[in-house]
């Protein structure tokens, strides 16, 4: 399957590829993960004009622990796109995990106003998610840095969600170990590529557990065709084939899994708006 706007990756923390030129309104799709924190600059047609990444440790079991560092982190992710643009970069959506609204949804609006945005929108990852897929009757597992999002989609329509406290973060401690290095050098070993194939033997066991976890929560559902796999942690290769040999359902990944979600976000502003 393929994400729209597959510009994304010549985007990301690369300034020099933003393009603001024949626009009439920019929107901002900003997600806080555990580790990482996306914004993402789309158009009025939908179209990423720039996307910002960063290093991020604001959010603890998809909570966030640190609401200075959050508003901090997205004011100067803000600042850096708002320098390049022409135009005023003033609404946004930001998103939560499941089972977290409670805690999330106030916290994320504020943080948002206070850098100066109107938020359009603040919605569940799933269903920022599935902005892009379009699934009609699956399931979307979004593995992020602490957590792991289920939901289950019947009829383009989200019935169920659970958010479990595992992911990312849990693969990088395996590999920490198996090397006896920091878990900082273990973050950057396993965003490697060129080390994807090494290190998946050593992590498959945490990723069977993941699985493990998505099954228990699908087996209610016993007509469900697909199940896309979205998040960071997805972009190791190998991960949904372990995953699918779990399930034994149709399990596929987008080909940006961890933009997925924060795209999403950003195109609910257009039908917010």
């Amino acid at each position: 399957m393929t994400t729209p706007g597959l510009n994304l990756h010549k985007l990301v923390n690369q300034p020099e590829n933003w393009n603001f030129s024949d626009v009439r309104q920019l929107y901002a799709g900003v997600d806080l993960g555990t580790y990482k924190a996306i914004t993402i600059i789309i158009d009025e047609t939908g179209k990423p004009r720039a996307a910002r990444m960063q290093r991020a440790e604001v959010v603890r079991s998809g909570l966030i622990v640190d609401y200075a560092g959050a508003q901090n982190i997205v004011r100067e992710m803000l600042k850096e796109m708002r320098d390049v643009s022409h135009l005023p970069i003033e609404k946004g959506a930001t998103s939560y995990p499941p089972q977290t609204e409670y805690a999330n949804i106030n916290a994320t609006r504020y943080i948002l106003e206070g850098v100066g945005l109107e938020v359009l929108d603040v919605l569940d990852e799933p269903t920022a998610a599935n902005q892009i897929l379009k699934l009609e009757n699956g399931a979307i597992v979004d593995v992020g840095g602490g957590t792991t999002g289920i939901a289950v989609i019947k009829d383009g329509k989200i019935v169920f969600t659970d958010d479990e406290a595992t992911g990312g973060v849990h693969l990088s401690l395996v590999v920490a170990g198996n090397y006896k290095i920091s878990y900082e050098e273990a973050e950057e070993i396993k965003t490697d590529r060129q080390k994807n194939r090494e290190i998946l033997p050593i992590v498959q066991p945490v990723i069977e557990k993941i699985a493990s976890i998505v099954d228990a929560c699908l087996q209610q559902f016993d007509d469900l065709t697909e199940v896309c796999l979205v998040g960071g942690t997805c972009e190791l290769e190998g991960f949904s084939e372990i995953v699918q040999k779990a399930l034994s359902i149709k399990t596929f990944r987008p080909e940006f899994p961890q933009f997925t979600t924060p795209l999403g976000i950003a195109l609910s502003c257009l039908d917010a708006n």
